[in-house]
């Protein structure tokens, strides 16, 4: 009996094929996206992987402000580390030099004459980071350079081409990638590659002493290190070795950091001088007042010597007027003003003389007294003078210790220090399509579960029409296992032969190299050799008819449950939802409505590949908003032309320019550790209008930074300082509009407190116009054309992936459409030929079958179009997760209105086609359903 069945298969695959030859299209096209999205995904991250082996990838960065010396290096390669000095200088090429060189046609550059590009010079490395030649050969000789593969194409260079690069001409003898820059970002606080305006070269170590000894860099020679633990320690141990490193000033040859530190040193020196005059004026102050008190004996001898002189002198004078008395030192005063009371009136000679004598004594002891108060009062002045010697040593101990403590002039040589799973441009190929990879799987099944329902509902029409045999098989004796495993033939072989078709496309060059055109154009990839994982291979082949075979089991094995008379006599089943009061609706509307209903399960699955089609759209549209967002408003946001990054800062700000203060700080996201730009500015900054609060625990931060780490006010942010282990807690104060990476906001004073800066310290400068600042104090200049180039990088990378997604949305959409409405319009065959038995013509049947799946679609779209989107949104920050931006997602009433316009159209077109399906249903169709 199961041959006999067998060969109905063929049969039903005749009478539909057109109908089973679009759902196999769908089939192939979504597993040829699926499997060809997932072989990239697979192909990058093994092939880069196996290529970050091979090039003997880092395990981290480190950078210091002066080489390490040979004790160093080999103290850390005694316990098993290996490095690879990777120091670098950044060279301009293009503007107004470019120009020049361009006419002496000695750089080769092509393109964009107008545009300034850097390349970032290397010596060749010999253990780590190497390089992947795609061409050509490596700079082992003199005047030989080798390029990273994106600037080279670029800029139009191929081997053989000359390029100059600080005013010498290098030929091109390679073109490859370096597994330190799969990302080749200039900056790590950039959002996007911009491989035309940076790229990397490698020169022989001669060509790059050369370079340096001329100095015509841009900017000061960068030291890094890039090393292998090789399991001997953790990264933090390493790092904790390298801070013990002290900086040995001596080795210091950058004058800008020389100048630094002499001025830190100029004020250390300045307080331990002052201190030492100090300590140097109170002994000299101690030892002229010892050299005064030597003689304060004899001068009190002195003085008490003319004292008694004087005494002695008036009691003679005294005994010679025969006045019985005799003067003492104690009574000198009173005894002669008795005298004076007793004998003045008597004899006014004598009087005279007594009261002279009173007056002279007087002042004699007054004298005396004075002489006997300053002698004591020097030896007060000695103690002090001694005990102020001896404070000012004491304070001048304590103050060395103090400024010995305070400037420590033994700095920590680490700059920074960066573990691989940190650095943004290591594996960033392998982060990206990571996401596609599991994306792609989840998609597969979903979508084959559309088609599968799909191709049930053709299965269903089929026994709902071939009723009356099954029913004459069930009462001859056929089981419905047998007749299940029937019907699911034509489904499991249509879905099994798509994915087979689907996957052999997807892993052909038109698949996987397609899908990987977009990562090999953006990354600097090594060569790469297709990848074709044995579990993708049964994902493509197994999985569509296992999702057929579950999804019809299901659905036809319900079907099949019927009695044997039921089906004999064709009834259709009944359901109550199908009798619900429509009210008082005209004819027409009722009939329409009443349709719809009969026909709720094509109707439900139309709606359910609208939503499916949907969600693809509306990943492309994100794709599209996103970029589209991201360009104008950094357009909008950058207020300042310049903003030049310091690496030593002068006294004061240049000229013109508005000092700010930044840190780079890190915060973690669905997985991925982003950089967060934290920026101290004044109240007053022109260039940010913004309201920022004067304590240190509260931040204000741009809506790019709430809407990537979903927040509002009010909410916690936490960053970490990786290179000091430190952890910075803020109250987010408020949310202001800013795309341009991931900034927040500090007042300025607050954060020079905060991070332990002085009052005037600054590290970041903006202008409205090029300042003249000496390149060597500078980290870098970006320019609002720089911004503005970078952010156009977005929409020409999502582009592809924009039409692909749109035009996958609108294929699946239609055909779903047209096969679920066909079979409507199948499954009222019998009513449609009756009404034009009636005399109804084709416009009404139209107006009855087909104008009132209008309704279906339009309503289906005002739900759909709102939950694909809300659904899409909810998904998308996952997809771009490794993406430092903020996420503007929001459309416009115009994009809304477009796709719900769109799929109207779709629908007209489709309604179009099908009205000549109504045309061949003839009169004769009733008697052939006779009981």
């Amino acid at each position: 009996m199961q041959k006999l069945l067998s060969r109905r298969v063929f049969r039903e695959l005749r009478s539909n094929f057109f109908r089973y030859f679009a759902l196999f299209l769908l089939i192939v096209l979504g597993m040829y996206i699926v499997v060809s999205i997932i072989g990239a995904a697979e192909t990058i991250i093994l092939g880069v992987g196996n290529a970050q082996q091979e090039n003997r990838v880092e395990d981290g960065q480190f950078g210091v402000f002066v080489p390490l010396n040979k004790r160093e290096i080999a103290g850390l390669e005694e316990k098993g580390v290996t490095l690879e000095q990777e120091f670098y200088l950044d060279y301009v090429l293009g503007g107004e030099a470019g120009k020049e060189q361009r006419k002496k046609k000695e750089d080769g550059l092509s393109g964009r004459p107008e545009d300034r590009t850097e390349v970032r010079i290397y010596r060749n490395r010999e253990q780590i980071n190497l390089i992947s030649l795609r061409e050509g050969t490596t700079a082992s000789g003199r005047g030989e350079i080798v390029l990273e593969q994106h600037y080279a194409d670029q800029h139009g260079l191929g081997l053989g081409n000359e390029i100059t690069v600080g005013g010498r001409s290098f030929k091109l003898v390679g073109i490859g990638s370096t597994p330190d820059y799969d990302a080749a970002y200039k900056s790590m606080s950039d959002s996007s590659v911009e491989s035309y305006a940076f790229g990397t070269a490698f020169v022989c170590k001669e060509d790059y002493d050369m370079l340096k000894a001329e100095g015509k860099s841009s900017r000061a020679e960068e030291y890094q290190y890039s090393y292998l633990l090789n399991g001997s320690m953790q990264d933090d141990e390493l790092k904790e070795l390298i801070r013990k490193f002290k900086l040995d000033r001596n080795q210091i040859t950058d004058p800008y950091f020389l100048e630094i530190l002499e001025e830190a040193e100029k004020v250390k020196n300045e307080i331990q001088e002052g201190m030492q005059k100090l300590v140097e004026g109170t002994e000299t102050l101690e030892t002229g007042l010892s050299g005064i008190i030597v003689n304060n004996p004899e001068i009190e001898t002195g003085v008490e010597e003319i004292f008694a002189n004087a005494l002695n002198s008036t009691n003679k004078k005294l005994q010679e007027s025969g006045l019985p008395v005799t003067l003492t030192q104690e009574q000198y005063a009173g005894q002669l003003e008795a005298l004076i009371q007793a004998y003045g009136e008597r004899d006014a000679t004598l009087g005279n003389y007594l009261a002279l004598a009173k007056h002279q004594l007087i002042q004699l002891g007054t004298f005396r007294e004075g002489v006997k108060e300053y002698l004591a009062g020097t030896e007060q002045a000695r103690k002090g003078a001694a005990k102020l010697s001896s404070g000012a040593a004491a304070l001048k101990k304590e103050a060395d210790g103090l400024v010995s403590d305070y400037f420590q002039f033994e700095y920590d040589n680490l700059t920074y220090f960066m573990p691989r799973d940190n650095n943004m441009r290591i594996g960033a190929s392998i982060n990206d399509v990571m996401i596609n990879k599991y994306a792609g799987i989840a998609a597969g099944v979903i979508v084959m579960a559309l088609f599968t329902y799909v191709i049930s509902v053709f299965v269903i029409h089929g026994i709902e029409q071939e009723g009356s045999v099954i029913g004459a098989l069930y009462s001859l004796g056929v089981k419905r296992k047998q007749l299940v495993l029937h019907y699911l033939i034509l489904p499991v072989a249509v879905t099994f032969l798509g994915g087979i078709a689907g996957t052999v496309l997807g892993f052909m060059p038109c698949g996987i190299n397609v899908q990987m055109a977009d990562s090999l154009g953006y990354f600097s990839l090594p060569l790469l050799k297709t990848q074709y994982p044995p579990y993708l291979m049964l994902y493509g082949i197994i999985m569509p008819p296992v999702i057929a075979a579950l999804v019809n089991y299901f659905v036809i094995g319900r079907s099949l449950k019927r009695p044997a008379l039921s089906l004999l006599r064709m009834e259709q089943k009944r359901n109550g939802i199908k009798n619900i009061e429509l009210g008082k609706l005209g004819f027409v509307r009722r009939f329409q409505l009443r349709q719809q209903l009969r026909e709720l399960r094509s109707a439900l699955t139309v709606i359910l590949g609208m939503f499916i089609a949907l969600l693809i759209l509306m990943l492309g549209v994100n794709c599209y908003v996103l970029s589209r967002s991201f360009q104008v408003r950094s357009g909008e946001d950058t207020k300042y032309e310049y903003m030049y990054t310091y690496k030593y800062p002068t006294e004061e700000a240049p000229e013109g320019g508005e000092a700010c203060y930044m840190e780079s700080l890190k915060k973690e996201a669905y997985g991925y550790r982003l950089d967060v730009s934290l920026l101290g500015i004044d109240g007053d900054n022109p260039y940010f209008n913004i309201d920022v609060s004067e304590k240190k625990n509260e931040i204000t931060i741009s809506d790019a930074v709430a809407s990537k780490f979903k927040l509002v006010e009010g909410d916690q942010l936490i960053l970490t300082d990786d290179v000091n282990n430190q952890n910075y807690a803020f109250t987010v104060k408020d949310i202001v509009p800013y795309s341009v990476g991931l900034y927040a906001f500090l007042d300025l004073d607050a954060m020079r407190g905060l991070f332990g800066q002085e009052g005037d310290y600054y590290n970041i400068v903006l202008s409205d116009h090029a300042l003249p600042i000496d390149e060597g104090r500078l980290y870098a200049t970006i320019s609002r054309e720089d911004i503005m180039r970078s952010s156009e990088v977005f929409i020409n990378q999502m582009r592809p992936l924009v039409m692909t997604m749109v035009s996958a949305a609108v294929l699946i959409f239609i055909v779903v459409m047209y096969l679920m409405i066909k079979v409507m319009v199948d499954r009222s065959a019998f009513s449609i030929s009756l009404m034009k038995i009636f005399g109804y013509r084709k416009k009404e049947i139209k107006r009855l079958y087909l104008n009132g799946n209008f309704f279906l679609i339009a309503i289906g779209a005002v739900l759909c179009i709102p939950l694909s989107k809300l659904c899409m949104d909810a998904l998308y920050p996952y997809l771009i997760s490794n993406v430092a931006c903020g996420i503007y997602l929001a459309f416009s009433w115009r994009i809304y209105g477009g796709i719900y316009l769109g799929i109207l159209l779709c629908y007209l077109v489709n309604n179009q086609v099908l009205v000549g399906r109504l045309g061949k249903m003839v009169p004769a169709q009733v008697l052939k359903n006779r009981e």
